[in-house]
């Protein structure tokens, strides 16, 4: 078995979780861009917006070939809502560079589309730009290469030789490593924030057993990430792991602080209706009636609660598919709307846990939770943690 590349996320926002090996040829495709013409050069980058140009940088690896039937960027989205209750968007791409996976995120944009641009100029300057400059600069100054390549020292740990190589090395602008642990099902991970260059990198080890072999380990994938002497050979990118599974996916919130997780849950919360509503449109775009609604609402307020907002249940029929979704108590006509749209979500994306594989029928107006005997009620109803 070999052993897992490391993963890391370089911020180039400044936001990326990045991986390794990369390096030997930023340095070809540095020289390469600048043995061009200028006139050439200007034409191409003319001719070729940001993501292409990307997509080509990717591409370009002569050691690893990009797995087959896969996208070669892969992109998803955040979104967050503004004081002006308008959404903007960021766009995080994820790809291999020379067979280790990497993660990238930009910065927030009014749309998907310019959010998307956003981090792939943001990586071709961080990746072809920045280390291009610093590895033609060590090339130049032998002395510099070697200051930024002398071994570890021989302090008692792993993380003590990361934080000494760290000091030394140029590209790190002296910054130390944090650390921080987490748990998981197969024991402790632990993930090391470290700037580079001016960005702000995460890099994530695998489980181990205990907390100091999870700090030991990641700081193994990130000596060998940086080629550090006596740490060049101890790990190998597993393609075949990639091709297998597909990039592995990087922890969630990655990319951003606590305040701003907040701030894309309830982002996400606000538009939950809207996002529902146009995903029923599309899907329901041949068979829906002119001037028909996708969804019709009805609400139930528990009479016996005192507080305000009251607890509410809505129940919600998309008429075009003759489905009924009853959704569960909530604190608020609001909320009740948005858990019971949950469901319709869940519906479109085939995930519905149907009554615990029963159907059952609609109730009637004065029997919430019981059967219709009426044929006009007799439509299929999907149910989530009703009380009666």
């Amino acid at each position: 078995l070999k052993p897992r590349a490391p993963g890391c996320l370089a911020r180039l926002r400044p936001t990326s979780y990045v991986g390794a090996s990369a390096r030997p040829r930023l340095t070809m495709a540095a020289q390469c861009v600048d043995a061009q013409p200028e006139l050439a050069r200007e034409t191409s980058l003319q001719q070729k917006g940001p993501v292409a140009l990307l997509q080509e940088f990717v591409q370009s690896s002569r050691q690893f070939s990009a797995p087959q039937n896969r996208a070669i960027l892969q992109w998803t989205y955040d979104q967050r809502m503004t004081a002006s209750n308008s959404l903007e968007f960021r766009a995080s791409v994820a790809f291999l560079l020379d067979g280790v996976p990497h993660h990238v995120a930009g910065g927030w944009c009014s749309s998907k589309k310019l959010s998307q641009r956003d981090v792939a100029e943001r990586s071709l300057v961080f990746f072809v730009g920045k280390w291009g400059e610093q590895l033609l600069a060590e090339d130049q100054d032998a002395c510099s290469d070697a200051a930024s390549r002398r071994a570890p020292s021989g302090r008692c740990s792993d993380m003590n030789a990361l934080e000494d190589f760290c000091l030394s090395y140029p590209a790190c602008g002296g910054a130390l490593p944090r650390v921080t642990l987490s748990g998981s099902e197969g024991g402790h991970v632990a993930q090391v924030e470290l700037m580079l260059l001016g960005v702000a990198h995460t890099f994530g080890g695998a489980a181990r057993p205990t907390p100091d072999a999870a700090r030991s380990d990641v700081a193994r994938r990130m000596l060998w990430y940086f080629q550090a002497p006596g740490y060049q050979n101890i790990f190998a990118p597993d393609v075949a792991a990639v091709k297998d599974r597909g990039i592995p996916v990087p922890p969630a919130n990655w990319a951003c602080s606590e305040a701003e997780a907040k701030a894309q849950r309830n982002a996400e919360r606000k538009t939950a209706l809207m996002r529902v509503q146009n995903r029923l449109q599309q899907h329901l775009a041949k068979r829906l009636p002119a001037g028909q609604s996708v969804w019709e609402w009805s609400y139930e307020l528990d009479e016996c609660d005192k507080q305000w907002p009251p607890l509410c249940r809505t129940t919600v029929v998309v008429p075009a598919m003759g489905e009924t979704f009853v959704g569960p108590w909530a604190r608020g006509q609001r909320s009740a709307q948005i858990e019971a749209s949950y469901l319709v979500a869940d519906f479109l994306d085939g995930d519905m846990v149907i009554n615990g594989d029963m159907e059952t029928s609609a109730p009637t107006s004065n029997a919430a939770g019981s059967s219709a005997d009426s044929e006009e009620t007799s439509e299929r109803i999907r149910w989530a943690d009703i009380e009666d």
